[in-house]
């Protein structure tokens, strides 16, 4: 009995020698780029910590302890401790949409941009019926003016003091930016914010990735489309100045499984705005359907915006500025119509751990017009006098004019990545193509000769444009705290006009 006692003791004082309290250090790293994890949750048992800004961690513990670290973003793993380690976080798997966001846009410390990005969040806590640019505006160096004044119909938006033509818009890695004058319609896309996933905005000039090259900046919005839960959600709202929303959204969750969902949404806006004669009306139906199978993942979306828009542009007399009441009136001057369409399948491809493709094949088409009341018009102003042998050039008319654009363009980007070790390199491009109608007509003529015609067109043009562009994107960690970009680019624009005889 004594020998089997002093044989437990001995037992138990050697396990407490090998099991003795040490302390444990090391750091959390990033597998793929080597660069420290902050924040990192480090676990034994009822002790634990978080590794500091460079990713280092120390912990008293017994050796031999299993060890478990966490941080959002990255797979947990468990390891048994030993005095210095250097414990490696693989990037979690990112589901559905988020692999497309990854692919383009800017990264908190790695890319060289300034740039900020509005949650889906923040954005329904700024967002009920305004245009884009409204919202835009509550972030810092951005500027938004509304035609109404009261942020719906006609909206624009700056940055750092650059106006929109000089800014690139995606949406859902589709350009926007019209291919002519690169400006921005966003009354063309009422209450596209209901679905936006989020929205970012760069500052300056930015890299390949982030949109076609502007000098002011960038603006992409990615809208959701995978939900967990099957929904469906009706909205009606009014508000000052005749202003009132209707509309409805369907989610399919997970309803057709893991690996198909689906969404849509019908919306109409409407407003008398807060200016006078300012009256505007947007309707929208979007659908969306995002398939994840195996290595690939796809994503359709679909959205159809019309807008009907009154504006008023013409000045005032000099006699009436000085009056409230006077410079205020006016009349339905202007009156701008318009339906457009944008398709795009975005399809991401995992060749390899370390390689993937991403693609996005989109089709724009537009339909519209924006007419007006002219009075006491020349006859050669518009073509009149060849149109009537009693009709002469110094003949005068009222008249409705109506100046069209039906367009479309459609294009392809895509874009090969490959992640190594501490480099990241992203060869890609975009081919795209452009072609536009623009032609104007008259009609409702108030001079006698004209009386027989209902309807003139005194101009036409056809304008083409075809757009190459190739770049490649290099970033390098040179040391946890330093990184080298290098960005080249080749673009290459086409065009060609059309005069119609009329």
């Amino acid at each position: 009995m004594k020998q089997l006692t002093a044989f437990l003791s001995c037992f138990l004082f050697l396990s407490l020698l090998n099991s003795q309290v040490v302390s444990v250090s090391g750091r959390i790293v990033d597998a793929e780029t080597g660069i420290g994890v902050p924040g990192a949750s480090i676990i034994s048992g009822d002790v634990g910590t978080s590794s500091n800004e460079e990713g280092y961690f120390s912990l008293d513990l017994l050796t031999g302890s299993d060890i478990t670290v966490s941080r959002i973003g990255y797979e947990p793993v468990t390891v048994i401790a030993s005095v210095e380690m250097t414990i490696e976080l693989m990037a979690a798997t990112v589901p559905g949409e988020e692999i497309f966001v990854l692919a383009n846009r800017a990264i908190p410390g790695v890319t060289p941009a300034a740039f900020s990005t509005l949650s889906a969040d923040e954005i329904a806590a700024h967002y009920s019926f305004q245009d884009v640019p409204m919202i835009l505006a509550t972030e810092p160096g951005v500027f938004a003016y509304s035609e109404s004044g009261n942020g719906t119909g006609y909206s624009y938006v700056s940055i750092r003091g650059f106006e929109q033509s000089r800014i690139a818009v995606m949406l859902d890695n589709v350009p926007l930016n019209d291919n002519e004058s690169h400006q921005v319609y966003w009354v063309d896309h009422g209450d596209i914010l209901s679905d936006a996933k989020d929205v970012q905005i760069q500052r300056g000039i930015g890299n390949s990735l982030y949109g076609s090259a502007a000098f002011g900046g960038s603006i992409n919005i990615i809208s959701g489309i995978r939900k967990d839960d099957e929904d469906f959600t009706l909205t009606a709202g009014s508000g000052s100045y005749g202003t009132q929303k209707l509309s409805a959204s369907y989610g399919s969750g997970n309803r057709f499984g893991d690996k198909l969902s689906i969404t849509a949404r019908l919306s109409q806006i409407e407003s008398d705005g807060y200016r006078d004669y300012h009256h505007s009306l947007q309707q929208a139906f979007s659908f969306a359907a995002e398939y994840c199978g195996g290595k690939a993942t796809h994503q359709f979306r679909g959205l159809l915006g019309y807008e009907n828009t009154d504006l008023v542009w013409d000045g005032v007399y000099g006699d009436d500025i000085d009056d409230r009441e006077l410079r205020r009136k006016a009349y339905k001057g202007f009156t701008d119509d318009f339906f457009q369409q944008v398709y795009s399948l975005n399809s991401r491809f995992k060749l390899s751990e370390s390689t993937s493709f991403h693609n996005t094949v989109y089709l724009v088409k537009g339909s519209g017009y924006y007419e007006a009341e002219k009075f006491g018009k020349s006859f050669y102003d518009y073509n009149l006098d060849t149109i009537s042998d009693t009709a002469y050039g110094d003949s005068t008319t009222d008249l409705l004019r109506r100046k069209w654009i039906v367009n479309r363009y459609f294009g392809v980007v895509p874009q090969w990545t490959l992640k190594r070790d501490r480099l990241r390199l992203d060869l890609g491009g975009e081919i795209r193509f452009y072609e536009g109608d623009h032609f104007g007509d008259v009609s409702q003529f108030s001079a006698s000769e004209l009386a027989d015609i209902d309807e003139f067109r005194y101009y036409e043009y056809t304008g083409t444009k075809n757009s190459y562009t190739l770049f490649a994107h290099i970033v390098y960690n040179l040391t946890d705290r330093l990184l080298a970009t290098a960005d080249l680019q080749f673009i290459s624009h086409r065009w060609n006009m059309n005069q119609e005889p009329i």
